[in-house]
């Protein structure tokens, strides 16, 4: 009993657990291994770190047979029932990332490039994914559905209109400026035959607007930049009603304009979805 360790005692407790090894427990999965992860750290080689890693590998190969089966059911139209099963309803503050993270990465299977942030221009924001949880908060607060056309400003690398599209049905359509992050996107829509999910490489002040309900912004930029968006926004929404989705600083801005109400009871937070529609 004295040689045991958190690390021999989490083995030894997957070892008699047969319920990470079923397809569907994925988040079970994603829990073992960052906790073997974890207690890894500093464990020199020998038996506990090769049975560990061994578990590890086994878990790997257990999640590459789901997302392959994921994918093509996505690939077959059921985006929305295929990820409904790992759809939670708490949503926790914060721009910190989970297991549902981790889930979207893998199915998306998006080669990220490396982008020199430092090259910036002014007013615009290093690149950040926002947090799935917050996505599908989003989509349900904001009554997202099929019959919408929805534009994330600022896309990156499309997380959120595939998202959205396989959740809701909705067209949903990407404006980026860095062509690379664009290209990577688009090839991991057309694997996905997301034909309704659309990226474009220009400046969201030039975009086109029309026709578009709902728009989302993860604090992409700020400023004059933040400003000429907005007022573009603000002409849309005299023409007919737009929902607007914000995540982060940006809030703030949103929630000064008198063109739109916001029913939340806080419409400046920052670390969660805040919704905002335009005034009739």
């Amino acid at each position: 009993m004295g040689d045991e360790t958190p690390l021999s005692l989490l083995i030894a407790e997957l070892a008699a657990d047969r319920r990470w090894r079923e397809p569907e427990a994925f988040f079970s999965r994603a829990d073992a291994m960052d906790r073997l992860d974890l207690y890894l750290v500093g464990v020199e080689p020998g038996d506990s770190r090769d049975s560990a890693e061994r578990l590890i590998e086994a878990m790997e190969a257990i999640d590459s047979v789901f997302y392959d089966d994921l994918r093509e059911r996505v690939r077959r139209g059921e985006g929305g029932a295929a990820l409904s099963p790992w759809i939670r309803t708490e949503v926790l503050p914060g721009q910190h990332y989970d297991a549902l993270d981790a889930l979207l990465a893998d199915l998306l299977a998006i080669d990220e490039p490396e982008i020199d942030s430092a090259s910036l221009p002014p007013e615009m924001v290093r690149y950040q994914p926002s947090p799935a949880r917050h996505i599908v908060d989003g989509i349900r607060r904001a009554r997202i559905s099929a019959g919408d056309v929805v534009l994330d400003l600022g896309s990156g690398l499309g997380h959120v209109p595939m998202l959205v599209h396989l959740l809701t049905g909705a067209r949903t359509r990407g404006v980026e400026r860095e062509v690379v992050y664009v290209d990577c996107a688009t090839r991991a829509a057309s694997a996905l035959a997301l034909a309704e999910v659309t990226f474009i490489a220009a400046d969201a002040r030039e975009v086109d607007l029309a026709g578009v309900d709902v728009f989302y912004l993860f604090t992409p930029f700020l400023g004059t930049v933040l400003r000429d968006v907005l007022a573009r926004i603000e002409a849309e929404a005299a023409r007919r009603p737009v929902r607007v989705v914000a995540l982060g600083p940006c809030a703030r801005t949103f929630a000064r304009m008198p063109w739109l109400y916001c029913d939340d009871p806080d419409p400046s937070a920052t670390d969660r979805i805040v919704v905002f529609r335009s005034r009739p």
